[in-house]
């Protein structure tokens, strides 16, 4: 055996010294020093808490006071339906504007709805339960009230360009608000009839052993709509920045809904034909990239699908998006996985969401570290040790984009420092691919808060308390 020489010797002893520090700094630089992840089971509860309290804050209509948590918010926008002689008032505004958006109100509900029939037990020991239903409800009955026959369903309220030339609290807005969009016999929308049947199906379900009536009312609705969705097939019309990419996902959502309540075969045999149909973008959704967003429920269909059927081709389409997102989507040097900029910390959640219903059926524990490596990234642990679910943590945005929350009219806005009032428990948009944020009110793309961002969030801080026991 050759023995080095000694200038060898040195040479590799110097090689060896420089691989020890840079080893040690890339260990400092990601040591979970810098980002802390002891983040308690008292702290997910308390996250769960605020995630559904947040929904007080974008309540619409006269009754906006009642059961809310916010003493700055009330009635506001009491004269919505009017245009029409109707009684439109009610529902959620989409974000920190004060339109209401038919697809994402039907989406925010139907996955609200999902992970309290899910998570049942974590809702009811946390005493969350009450106020979640609270939340359902009024979802439910705007939906109601919107869905003025069996062949009629209208969504959109609220002109986006006029909204977002006012700057100021919802219960100062005066001006009149269209009843822009409706679903009818000459309007299709199987987009949005399928997400707010598929909400008022699990209103159904999990209202039902508290007041029966109340709960067959919203299940005649989820069969109407879904029969509009279905036999009048197409795009419901663009409203704000909602471009839907398909609407079959929408329906098989509707449709696995009405099978688990009516056991009727004709709903399996949709939803299992709608979920596999391409969108527009000819993406193949067993073979999908993205995750669950008020564009596409395709995952959270095929988990409930594979409970029911056992069909490997939706096991291995779950595995194979859930893989995609562990190993080779791209990540932020402080671990947060990053889909796309506009809510980035939306998908996360959902992704969380989706990975920990997957985990409890397949027992893959790769897939609760990845779940929680994102949660615990959202409630703090990150370089700047920022939560982004605000009012949750020592540190947490102070300027997010939010009329009401702002609190200050077109004239002093952007002289303000920090919102006038704390949007306790809203998730922002989150921070840049270089874990940056901007704290700004103007920067609505870090600080904008929507209804949707908070909807994956609750499920999977229900989820991880489950699993912690």
């Amino acid at each position: 055996m050759r023995i080095p020489k000694k200038n060898e010797l040195i040479i590799m002893v110097i090689i060896l010294i420089n691989t020890i520090v840079i080893a040690v700094a890339v260990f400092t630089m990601f040591s979970p020093k810098d980002t802390p992840s002891s983040i308690k089971k008292a702290d997910y509860q308390e996250a769960l808490k605020y995630s559904i309290f947040f929904y007080d804050a974008n309540k619409c209509g006269r009754d906006v006071a009642v059961d809310n948590v916010f003493d700055w918010r009330g009635p506001c926008h009491v004269g919505d339906g009017k245009d029409l002689n109707l009684d439109l008032t009610g529902g959620f505004h989409d974000g920190g504007d004060h339109v209401k958006v038919g697809i994402n109100q039907g989406y925010t509900a139907s996955i609200l709805g999902w992970n309290l029939y899910t998570y049942r037990d974590i809702f009811d020991s946390t005493g969350n339960t009450k106020k979640l239903i609270s939340t359902l409800k009024y979802f439910t009955d705007y939906f109601l009230k919107c869905h003025t026959n069996e062949s009629t369903f209208y969504y959109g309220i609220g002109d986006e360009i006029e909204d977002h030339n006012y700057w100021g609290p919802p219960e100062n807005q005066s001006l009149d608000r269209p009843t822009q969009l409706v679903a009818d016999l000459n309007h299709p929308a199987s987009d949005v009839c399928g997400e707010t049947s598929a909400a008022l199906s699990l209103m159904y379900l999990n209202y039902r052993d508290t007041d029966t009536g109340y709960a067959v009312k919203c299940l005649t609705a989820a069969k109407e709509l879904y029969r509009m969705g279905k036999e009048n097939r197409g795009y419901g019309q663009i409203q704000s920045s909602y471009h839907s990419g398909s609407f079959y996902d929408d329906l098989s959502w509707a449709a696995l809904w009405l099978y688990k309540i009516e056991h009727d075969k004709q709903y399996l045999n949709d939803a299992e034909e709608f979920v596999v149909k391409k969108s527009k973008y000819n993406n193949n959704p067993l073979k999908n990239k993205w995750t669950l967003c008020w564009d596409d429920v395709t995952l959270a269909c095929l988990a409930e699908l594979y409970t029911i059927t056992k069909n490997p081709e939706y096991r291995d389409a779950l595995d194979y998006n859930l893989n995609y997102w562990k190993n080779d989507l791209k990540q932020t040097r402080g671990g947060l996985k990053y889909l796309d900029k506009s809510g980035v910390l939306r998908y996360a959640a959902n992704a969380s969401l989706i990975a920990m219903k997957w985990y409890k059926t397949t027992n893959d524990k790769s897939l609760k570290v990845f779940a929680k490596s994102q949660i615990d990234y959202i409630l703090g642990a990150n370089p700047s040790k920022t939560s982004y679910i605000i009012g949750f943590g020592k540190k947490y945005p102070q300027n997010v984009s939010h009329r009401a929350a702002n609190g200050y009219d077109s004239t002093e806005w952007d002289k303000q420092k920090r919102s006038k009032y704390v949007l306790l428990g809203a998730m922002v948009s989150g921070p840049s691919d270089k874990d940056q944020f901007i704290d700004n009110v103007k920067n609505y793309e870090y600080t904008e808060a929507i209804i949707d961002f908070n909807a994956g969030l609750v499920g999977a801080l229900a989820s991880i308390i489950q699993d912690a026991g």
